[in-house]
């Protein structure tokens, strides 16, 4: 029996290459890496310049605050809102704004499923093209695919990149600082990058092994003991980092990855040394300690510690606010935008003194009375118990109820969207999303009471699953609706109570009204002293079952004046059930052509939709 013969030759080679040959093979070398830096660079710079562009149109092209919609002092109801240009018929001064809603569609909002998850179209045209260009560099010009002449540039194209990746992965980085793409988003592509940066090692060590090592490169000298050593780490620190894995054993992962991919970086450079090559690895090494130093001077800077007899400095407190749910309350001297996220130290919890763990800010750094509020900021997360950390802060929680706890904070981070230029926002969230969707809401409240929002309308969706998690968010809400009664600004809460065992009670939502029978909108604490004799939740409208995402899109649009923002966070079902419905008639193209409003989606997610 004989076994077919294939057309690529791996024997060791009989190819003597001459000094010409040589000397191709070096400018080759160079012009692959100085083309695959060209690109980047160019990738970047068009980012930038969209950036600045949209960022230019968005302060130029600002709509002026319109009027009340039923006269002074009063909201109007669906029925009263009369939306101008909505007649019908397509009009071509709307064709832009169907070419926009179609881009955003196919770009952003059209999911491929890939077996360990999903991608966009973007997502994939980002990493598919990354993957095309560098295999391209590296297999063009090779006289027939002559191995010799790749195995070699195989390397250099993947050393070369080391800095870019490691800038991918930090999270403080020029790259999001220029584009305005938050690091959680470009995630996506430091694992394409660093994917395919593996795959020119081995193409190069493969190569390097078939055509024969010498004895100037076998093993038994160190440098390539060390060059081994370092792809053997870099392989083990890829493989760890698959989703799966990642997800089921996070911390294992984050220290594991830190330590591999260190461990490569070290064993790359000792062997590139020696054949001069070893400043492929070092600038990627003073990346990585940009983002440290800039990481320990802000959590410095964050927890300085305030006056001596503070009990509150450098702590935070720890409350229980529902079985499996804990909220974390700091009071720091820092600012931040609402959606952004920070990195949390809690050394008495957690395993290692210096594990970081992100989440969402659930709080706003100004007041909701439109002011700036106090110098020192109340930093509120929301953290599910789950396992590892989150798991051993529940039960903490659980023994203490309410304690303080030494605290750290290193942030904010994350690069989340503007609302206030929309004329509606419909937030939807699932569960402890809501950390992110709430400070939106407050931020809206507090820029319509400092005058500086175009946002008319908010939709604000919850689905919980027990009536008891309205507990979570139940003060800062009211105190919303509170807020925005004085305003232009109309919110309309409704919150989902999924579990078929989880009963929501039947109460008169009954508004409150002054004594003396005036129309004049009551003070915070009148309010306040009303709502308190009233359930937490009797405020707010709540419905057993869960919500359809479509009729709550579709009605949200239909009635906007404006354009509208769609913000989700949650479950990655949920984002992907307002991305299909975003994705159908309720945003098409066409509409958009017949006079409805332009949707823009913003998902809290790593990737890249928007």
């Amino acid at each position: 029996m004989s076994w077919p013969t294939f057309a690529l030759n791996l024997r060791p080679r009989t190819f003597e290459p001459s000094d010409t040959d040589k000397a191709l093979k070096e400018a080759q070398q160079k012009k692959a890496i100085e083309e695959l830096w060209l690109l980047i660079a160019g990738i970047v710079a068009f980012l930038f310049v969209v950036r600045v562009l949209r960022l230019a149109a968005a302060t130029l092209l600002r709509r002026r605050p319109t009027q009340p919609l039923a006269g002074s002092g009063e909201k109007a109801t669906l029925a009263e809102v009369v939306i101008p240009g909505r007649t019908g018929r397509a009009s071509w001064r709307r064709i832009p704004g169907a070419v926009a809603s179609a881009f955003r569609i196919i770009a952003f909002r059209v999911q491929i499923p890939l077996g360990v998850g999903v991608a966009s179209i973007t997502e994939l045209f980002f990493i598919l093209a990354y993957i095309t260009v560098t295999l391209s560099l590296t297999f063009t010009n090779t006289l027939d695919l002559q191995y010799w002449f790749y195995e070699d540039r195989a390397a250099h194209l993947a050393s070369c990149q080391l800095p870019f990746i490691v800038a991918l992965a930090g999270k403080n980085n020029i790259i999001s600082l220029l584009t305005g793409i938050g690091h959680e988003k470009l995630n996506v592509l430091h694992r394409a990058s660093a994917r395919t940066c593996l795959i020119l090692l081995w193409i190069h060590a493969l190569c390097r092994a078939i055509s024969g090592l010498p004895e100037k490169f076998d093993f038994t000298h160190g440098w390539m003991r060390w060059g081994a050593v370092g792809l053997a780490a870099f392989t083990l620190a890829t493989i760890l980092s698959v989703r799966f894995i990642r997800n089921a054993f996070f911390e294992f992962f984050l220290i594991s990855h830190i330590v591999l991919v260190g461990l490569f970086i070290i064993g790359g450079y000792l062997h590139a040394r020696e054949v001069h090559f070893g400043d492929y690895f070092w600038p990627a090494l003073v990346v990585w300690a940009f983002d440290r130093v800039l990481r320990t001077a802000r959590l410095f800077w964050n927890n300085r510690g305030g006056a001596a007899h503070d009990v509150d400095a450098g702590t935070a407190k720890v409350e229980l606010v529902s079985p499996d749910t804990i909220r974390l309350t700091m009071r720091r001297k820092f600012s931040w935008r609402p959606g952004q996220h920070a990195y949390v130290v809690l050394p008495s919890v957690s395993d290692l003194p210096t594990e970081a763990h992100p989440f969402t800010i659930a709080s706003i750094p100004s007041a909701m009375d439109g002011t700036d509020g106090l110098k020192e900021k109340d930093v509120v997360f929301l953290v599910r118990g789950r396992s590892g950390f989150t798991a051993r802060l529940r039960d903490h929680a659980t023994r203490n109820r309410e304690t303080r706890v030494p605290a750290f904070v290193d942030g904010p981070y994350g690069c989340p969207p503007d609302l206030s230029k929309y004329s509606t926002c419909i937030l939807i969230a699932g569960g402890s999303g809501v950390s992110y969707t709430l400070p939106l809401l407050l931020d809206l409240v507090h820029r319509a009471r400092a005058k500086t929002s175009d946002v008319r309308r908010v939709v604000f969706v919850w689905a919980v699953r027990d009536i008891e998690h309205t507990q979570w968010i139940a003060k800062p809400l009211r105190e919303a609706l509170t807020a925005a009664q004085s305003t232009s600004l109309a919110i309309e809460p409704y919150i989902y109570v999924t579990s078929r065992t989880s009963s929501v009670p039947e109460i008169q939502r009954a508004a409150y009204t002054p004594s003396d029978g005036t129309s004049t909108p009551p003070s915070p604490a009148e309010t306040e002293k009303f709502y308190k004799e009233l359930p937490v939740y009797s405020s707010f409208n709540i419905t057993h079952g869960r919500p359809s995402i479509r009729r709550v899109l579709q009605e949200g649009i239909d009635s906007s004046t404006g354009p509208v923002s769609v913000d989700v966070a949650g479950p990655s079902s949920l984002s992907a059930s307002v991305s299909r419905a975003l994705s159908s008639k309720v945003a098409s193209p066409m509409s958009v052509l017949k006079g409805a409003p332009s949707v823009t989606l913003h998902v809290e997610t790593f990737g890249m939709s928007t």
